[in-house]
């Protein structure tokens, strides 16, 4: 990705500042009959009021919910999905329809932006992950949970401090200072850390030509002001760089490869999202791409499903396999935020040889809860 997304920039850096803003049509909307209703989702949500938001959105969209809540992961940092009752294997836990999902159709269908990203994805490989970490960045700095997706951009660790009651405790070298990263100079996780950095820097600088002028006149019309001063427009390229690192993490960390695309178009699948890492042989989840009879015009008939790969327990945490399971720990690290497992191997040695002692954000090596 390093080299391929780096060239792809420097050349969209060449025509974007020539580049006009086309129209195209807006994102597709469906709906969908479901197995489950509102009775269900809300008793869910019951647990933890702040879920109820994504929750009731997940419905309107169509989405199905079986026997699972949300709270904080008992196994890792941030959120976690739990079996609300004995689940036997193969019992569907729930499915999200693709109109729910965020992906590059999203991305090449912004009435703003759209042209421009799709023609980022033309270019090269890298472009379909800039694009999506674009719309993401403009859809949360210019309608927030106010928007159409409002929810599920709410749920997002868009910076270390988000959201405010800090249950996602999103770890990421995106997010490290420069002192941190320099703590793992001769690790095998260094190099890997300041390339991802330094991609994401170059591609906010693309993203914020790209999205400035919609996020700026959208700070405008909040603020009641007919014009921009230049509080605003420094306030709002501030907002796009830190936006778009958190659109990244995001993608990093919680994006899924769509069954028959390339490897590069992700897509970001509410709820899925949210499920704690295990290793292939410990997770209890497994997810598929399904298509489904009875779609109206509007929609593709695609689902993602999420079924028991075994039988669950009652209260069981919800685990999945996420498609990094064979990176060795720096790339976890680095790629996730996290790494897992008890067995560290040569990235715990290089890290001791040099007598650090600890990860840039203070977990103990040694401390094995933490990994």
């Amino acid at each position: 990705m390093r080299s391929s997304l780096a060239s792809l920039l420097l050349a969209a850096a060449a025509w974007l500042p020539l580049a006009a803003p086309f129209a195209t049509g807006p994102p597709m909307t469906r709906r969908r009959p479901r197995r489950s209703g509102v009775a269900a989702l809300v008793a869910c949500a019951a647990a933890d009021p702040r879920h109820e938001p994504l929750l009731s959105w997940l419905e309107r969209c169509g989405s199905e919910l079986g026997p699972v809540s949300l709270g904080k992961s008992r196994i890792g940092a941030g959120y976690g999905a739990f079996a609300t009752r004995d689940v036997a294997e193969g019992e569907l836990l729930f499915s999200v329809p693709s109109s729910a999902c965020i992906g590059l159709y999203d991305a090449c269908g912004d009435e703003d932006v759209g042209e421009q990203l799709a023609r980022l994805v033309v270019k090269g490989q890298g472009g379909a992950t800039v694009a999506l970490a674009g719309i993401l960045a403009k859809e949360w700095l210019c309608e927030g949970t106010a928007g159409p997706r409002g929810p599920f951009l709410a749920m997002l660790p868009w910076d270390a401090e988000w959201p405010p009651e800090g249950e996602q405790e999103q770890e990421h070298c995106l997010w490290w200072s420069e002192a941190q990263v320099d703590a793992l100079e001769g690790s095998p996780a260094y190099a890997d850390a300041v390339g991802i950095r330094d991609e994401v820097a170059l591609a906010a600088k693309v993203i914020k030509s790209l999205i400035g002028a919609s996020v700026r006149r959208a700070y405008q019309q909040r603020g009641g002001m007919p014009w921009a001063v230049a509080a605003d427009v420094m306030r709002a390229d501030d907002d796009i760089d830190k936006a778009v690192r958190g659109a990244f993490v995001a993608i990093l960390t919680r994006s899924f490869t769509q069954e028959g695309l390339e490897d590069e178009e992700k897509r970001l699948v509410p709820l899925l999202d949210m499920l704690q890492h295990a290793a292939l042989a410990e997770s209890n989840v497994r997810h598929v791409q399904l298509s489904t009879e009875g779609a109206d015009e509007a929609d593709d008939g695609q689902r993602v499903v999420v079924t028991a790969s075994r039988a669950i327990a009652q209260g069981e945490e919800l685990l999945n396999c996420y498609d990094g399971d064979e990176y060795p720990p720096e790339t976890f690290l680095t790629r996730f935020g996290f790494v897992p497992g008890g067995e560290v191997g040569e990235f715990v040695a290089t890290i001791k040889e040099k007598d650090k002692g600890r990860l840039p954000f203070g977990f103990r090596i040694d401390d094995r809860k933490n990994w």
